[in-house]
């Protein structure tokens, strides 16, 4: 079985997604997921900056004052390609029209809020364990405060830890404007569904325990509650190295 890790990001540092066109008393407003490569594809978990080529595209971009969503959209795909060497081509799934959506300077009367989830120490599972998604972890947090959101930062957690984290920002997010969540670690996609494997995932029964005791993104994912937008950023991987068992 054969395990790369994947990784990253977070949202621009000077720049935060706005929505135009859809009203607040429309229902809820689903994330958009950022994925740091595309179906069946690994990521890396170091390359430039010491982590995933996936955040530290995102990273390179928050020098731009303003952009427009497509423009970002292209920028954080070739920038990626480039310094991963080919290897990782984002995708953005959505479930809204994404031409209402722009990037514009952040306004100091919205809050914004970040979590910043990574698994990264896998000496339980007998797998790699996962330095670049440690110092992600960091930078990106880093990077999220500096542009003016509240991180709440968060390293291999437990089942029960994390329903706590989960809970909170959730809480946290449903009185914000702007939601951010970075998540990352040993990664898989089986039946569509993407999964992020624990530090104590028992490998030993594949992937019969997933629903057991892996984390599906969606449950990751749907903790966002802002009201104008909620960005969901997965750096792992998307292989299925189960059947290859």
């Amino acid at each position: 079985m054969h395990f790369s890790k994947g990784i990253i990001v977070f949202v621009p540092a000077l720049i935060i997604l706005h929505l135009t066109s859809i009203s607040l008393a429309d229902s809820p407003v689903k994330p958009i997921y950022f994925y740091a490569s595309q179906p069946g594809e690994e990521t890396l978990d170091q390359g430039e900056g010491g982590g995933n080529p996936f955040a530290s595209a995102f990273i390179e971009l928050l020098n731009h004052d303003a952009l427009t969503y497509d423009t970002f959209r292209n920028m954080l795909i070739d920038r990626t390609l480039q310094k991963s060497w080919g290897l990782q081509q984002p995708e953005i799934s959505s479930q809204v029209d994404l031409e209402t959506w722009k990037f514009l300077p952040e306004s100091s009367t919205e809050r914004h809020i970040a979590l910043v989830l990574v698994f990264s120490d896998y000496t339980m599972s007998g797998i790699d364990s996962l330095p670049g998604a440690k110092k992600d972890l960091d930078r990106i947090s880093k990077a999220l405060s500096k542009a003016g959101f509240a991180v709440q930062p968060a390293i291999d957690p437990d089942q029960s830890e994390l329903d706590s984290i989960l809970k909170e920002f959730s809480e946290r997010s449903m009185a914000s404007d702007i939601a951010v969540l970075y998540t990352t670690g040993h990664g898989v996609e089986v039946d569509g569904a993407i999964y992020l494997l624990p530090g104590d995932y028992p490998l030993i029964y594949g992937k019969s325990t997933l629903n057991e005791h892996a984390i599906r993104l969606s449950r990751i994912g749907g903790a966002a509650h802002a009201r104008k937008s909620n960005l969901i950023f997965y750096g792992g991987c998307r292989t299925n190295p189960f059947d290859e068992q």
